[in-house]
């Protein structure tokens, strides 16, 4: 499925202010403008795109999951798309339990890779129970498929209990890199402690080797991987104490770094006294890494989230951070990279809590190679939906797309939205509690919400947004 709406027309919001740097006491954002196309995918009740990369050919691999309308199960979704973001086939995959046939279990997709012959690599979770649950029925999931999305091989991981895997790399050896966390304690009241797992596979997925990092009384988790020049490996993710990491317990930006055999040379947290985590990474020009995730202010529930950027040297002694964010919403980096200019792109969400206060956006944030902010752009659909970003990349272009879901009206889809230009104005932040008190057009005259117009909202606080119709 394609377009930018399942039924009808409904609004893209293309709101010019949002991320924020605290400058002394005044808050400001730097308006960007221009959005090139958005489309949204999915049959199911429930779609989410978790990840994605500019394939070979210029086009566009989503990974995700989806729900079918009368299936209560998860399956891994895969869809390809052209350089417009056009659907070229779709793919779903289910029931896997210890590489045998298992009806409803729930698949999840997570991270996809192009690999070398133009395949790709997919990895994930399957579960017949659920995440967390006693009797570890959460296992790892690693999925190989042919060029056009046919399966080649799939495998399942895991130690008896919970098992998970965020992250995949091809290494260059051909064979393959798995990160994500692994329980080896048994559960109790107070739940279990979830440990980094680094899995390494040959060509056809048979595990070569394996390594677990953490302590007994610490959780470590593994979200983001790549191999390092060097033939090693550099993981990104969270570490802190207790069982279970909740938003009253401290947590920090963990990065670890191995050598080719998974034994570790070193590691490092970033972070503050709170909850703080890092979702992704990339090894940078200069050899050094950057990552993004999100910091916390407080160890509250209503503590406010902002977008952390820290950028490190080859043995990750911090250079620099940057926290990006509203005092008023809540701000998570899920996903960054290295710009051809040398700075930094940030895709992630933005965020009410409670939510009630207001819906979420996908939203973007391009930074100079000190990570100091050039722009800012946020993404919604109509009012009422939630909007979420999960993965960006720079196209050949030097635009960019960002991946992510947009849920409303009892269905959600994968959305994907390419934005391309900037302008430089500032301006105050708005809120969510506006009123509309008007709406014109370009050329000023007052009018009714139409299809497939550019159309000013003027609010009663003097504030405006703008607002494209897409039918």
């Amino acid at each position: 499925m394609t377009g930018t709406s399942t039924s009808g027309w409904r609004a893209l919001l293309l709101k010019p202010l949002a991320i924020c740097l605290w400058v002394g006491s005044t808050f400001h954002a730097t308006r960007a403008e221009a959005q090139e196309w958005s489309q949204t995918y999915g049959d199911g009740m429930i779609n989410e795109g978790r990840s994605m990369q500019v394939t070979s050919d210029g086009g566009f691999i989503l990974l995700g999951y989806t729900y079918a309308q009368d299936n209560f199960s998860a399956d891994v979704l895969l869809i390809k798309t052209d350089e417009f973001g056009t659907e070229e086939w779709s793919q779903t995959y289910d029931d896997f339990i210890s590489n045998n046939v298992y009806d409803n279990t729930d698949d999840s997709g997570y991270c996809v890779q192009e690999t070398s012959e133009g395949g790709f690599i997919i990895v994930g979770t399957t579960s017949d129970e659920g995440d967390d649950s006693e009797d570890g029925a959460l296992d790892i999931l690693v999925l190989k498929t042919s060029p056009s999305g046919e399966t080649e091989w799939a495998k399942v991981y895991g130690y008896p209990r919970n098992d998970a895997a965020w992250a995949v790399c091809q290494t260059s050896d051909g064979g393959y890199a798995i990160a994500g966390y692994t329980v080896t304690s048994p559960w109790d009241v107070e739940g279990h402690f979830k440990e980094l797992y680094l899995i390494k596979t040959d060509g056809n997925g048979m595990e070569e080797w394996s390594q677990i990092f953490g302590t007994e009384d610490m959780t470590t988790i593994g979200y983001a991987l790549e191999q390092t020049a060097d033939g090693g490996f550099i993981i990104g993710g969270r570490k802190g104490p207790g069982r279970k990491i909740q938003n009253n317990t401290s947590s920090d930006v963990y990065l670890i770094k191995t050598d080719a055999s998974g034994a570790e040379f070193w590691s490092q947290t970033y972070g503050g006294d709170y909850f703080d985590a890092g979702y992704s990474l990339q090894q940078t020009a200069d050899g050094g890494f950057i990552l993004s995730g999100f910091k916390s202010d407080s160890d509250s529930n209503y503590a406010d989230h902002d977008i952390y950027l820290v950028k490190t040297d080859e043995n990750g002694t911090e250079e620099w951070s940057q926290t990006f964010g509203d005092p008023d919403t809540r701000e998570k980096g899920h996903s960054v990279q290295q710009t051809a200019d040398g700075g930094y792109i940030i895709g992630g969400t933005q965020s009410y809590w409670p939510q009630s206060l207001g819906d979420s956006d996908m939203i973007l944030i391009k930074t100079t190679e000190t990570g100091t902010e050039e722009w800012t752009q946020t993404f919604g659909s109509d009012e009422g939906y939630d909007d979420s970003g999960y993965a960006v990349r720079q196209t050949a272009d030097g635009c960019y797309v960002l991946l992510g879901r947009t849920s409303g009206d009892a269905q959600s889809l994968v959305y994907l939205v390419k934005s391309c230009g900037v302008t430089s104005a500032t301006a105050e932040l708005p809120t969510r509690t506006k009123k509309v008190d008007h709406i014109i057009d370009l050329w000023g005259r007052r009018v009714e919400p139409t299809s497939n117009q550019i159309l000013l909202f003027i609010y009663e606080d003097g504030t405006v947004d703008k607002k494209v119709f897409v039918e």
